[in-house]
């Protein structure tokens, strides 16, 4: 999109795919970034000294920085008309309406476009692509292609006693057309990527090319022209050396090999099971297995070999190596960083410091199952690792001194000396909160709360939920707004007194 800054996650398909010999012309209609922008890239990679090799092997923090932010130009003047075509081919149906009417619509909308013989050209050349099939010629170590199938299948839930619905994800080489097949538990990235992960770890190795359908899980946003990649799935291509090629929408002939291939597993993989019971998605993957390794060695049609002897004999040995290391998936997350020099992650509701001259300033937060990065206009400002402890705050010291009053202002003492306005067990509430916290302006949104709540509930029940506090030795703001709104102001509870009658016994009575 133009006036938008490309992600390095596109960048480096870019950089992949020149790499790997694409024309440009292919880069461009596989990514989805306009001529221009790509040919500014090229000319970034040809001028920064490196050599395609050395800049494939940079992450992309290195290649934000070899990179200068430009803004993107405007769309070509092509691009402008391909735009138009689907809605000149339905005004042309219009009585009257002809190609020489809404060129001149055209030429008021663009002045500077296309003259009259080249937009009638541009469109014969649009017409003719239209519903025409193609052979495709698929070399080995190509491309994989991938995708869910339409139906389901399903496994029972003992603990449940149900049924639970799992999907069918398959992908099938180009060359040989060894195909795989694995059942996960849904078509959320993170089992878009396992399938991915486990077919490539079966193959033995990784294409260069995978053509994907527009999942969401692996295309963010379905265009014709702009594409755009899910950033967790460009990042899965980037560390298997991949060029990511979404199919058009609609288009199933852009992948007719695994669309083939799902509607004969439909035969050889759901017939056979389709009686059996299967209790666990590991128990239902392992006879899906044995029943891919049937399919595979089948000899093809009219042939006397099967998709695994030319797997083994012509295609393995162009696959590209797998990387030593196991990918990991990355998630995304923007934050403004607090007035506590925090961040939260609010997956985990935990606290990550960063240096306090970021306070206000909006930053990226890329965090893995084990380590958070946070970076600011591509720079990494801070790296923790990974807590999933809630409301729990993860601190490096450099980060907030307390020496320094940049929390607008406050300070422990206003807190106390607040506390101590109403009462000195809030006062000393309020003193055993902050001291349990390694940095006093950890505590000051606890403090703030508290402050909130006896705006809202009254000072009479924060005394009580303090002095609650301090029997249990409870310092926290959660549980001062439980005891305040659960009217839970005594820990002791009250013993009620039985009314004195004649027809009480007294102990006399049990000796």
């Amino acid at each position: 999109m133009a006036g938008k800054t490309k992600p390095m996650s596109t960048v480096k398909q870019i950089l992949l795919q020149l790499f790997q010999g694409q024309s440009r012309k292919s880069i461009v209609r596989s990514t989805g970034v306009s001529k221009n922008t790509v040919r500014h890239y090229i000319q970034v990679f040809q001028g920064s000294g490196h050599t395609l090799e050395e800049l494939v092997k940079m992450d992309e923090t290195e290649l934000e920085c070899l990179i200068q932010k430009q803004s993107s130009a405007d769309k070509a003047h092509i691009n402008d008309l391909e735009a138009l075509f689907p809605w000149i081919k339905e005004e042309l149906k219009r009585t009257g309406v002809n190609r020489f009417v809404l060129w001149g619509e055209y030429r008021r909308r663009y002045p500077d476009g296309y003259s009259y013989s080249q937009f009638c050209w541009h469109y014969q050349q649009w017409s003719k692509q239209q519903n025409v099939s193609m052979i495709m010629e698929h070399l080995p170590g190509d491309k994989i292609f991938v995708d869910f199938a339409g139906k389901k299948l399903h496994y029972h839930d003992l603990e449940t006693n149900q049924n639970i619905d799992v999907e069918f994800f398959a992908g099938v080489l180009g060359y040989s057309q060894l195909a795989f097949a694995f059942a996960v538990s849904s078509q959320s990235s993170a089992d878009f990527l396992l399938g991915n992960r486990r077919m490539l770890d079966y193959f033995g190795g990784s294409t260069k090319a995978i053509v994907v359908d527009n999942l969401k899980s692996g295309v963010t946003k379905a265009n014709r022209y702009e594409p755009e990649v899910a950033q967790s799935f460009g990042d899965f291509c980037n560390h298997y050396k991949m060029a990511v090629l979404p199919a058009r929408v609609a288009k199933p002939k852009d992948k007719p090999l695994v669309e083939g291939l799902i509607r004969i597993l439909y035969s050889r993989i759901y017939a056979p099971l389709r009686d059996k019971t299967f209790y666990s998605l590991n128990e239902m993957n392992t006879a899906i297995a044995e029943l891919l390794e049937l399919h595979n060695n089948t000899p093809l049609s009219n042939r006397t070999v099967s998709r695994r002897q030319i797997f083994e004999e012509q295609e393995k040995s162009f696959l590209q190596p797998l990387p030593i290391t196991v990918f990991e998936l990355k998630c995304y997350r923007q934050a403004t960083v607090q007035s506590n020099s925090h961040v939260l992650l609010g997956e985990d509701k935990h606290y990550y410091s960063v240096p306090m001259r970021y306070i206000g300033r909006k930053v990226s937060v890329i965090y893995t199952a084990d380590d958070v990065n946070i970076f600011f206009e591509g720079q990494r400002i801070a790296y923790h690792k990974r807590s999933r402890m809630g409301h729990k705050y993860t601190t490096i010291p450099d980060h907030v001194p307390s020496s320094h009053n940049y929390m607008l202002g406050l300070n422990p003492d206003q807190f106390i000396q607040w506390g101590k306005s109403i009462s000195d067990e809030v006062s000393l509430y309020i003193e055993k909160l902050i001291g349990s916290k390694t940095h006093p302006e950890q505590a000051y949104k606890s403090c703030q709360g508290i402050q909130s709540l006896a705006r809202k509930l009254g000072k009479d029940k924060l005394i009580g939920a303090c002095r609650t506090g301090h029997e249990l030795k409870v310092y926290n703001y959660m549980f001062i707004k439980n005891v305040m709104e659960n009217k839970q102001n005594s820990v002791t509870p009250v013993m009620p007194t039985l009314p004195f009658h004649e027809n009480i016994r007294g102990p006399q009575q049990y000796q």
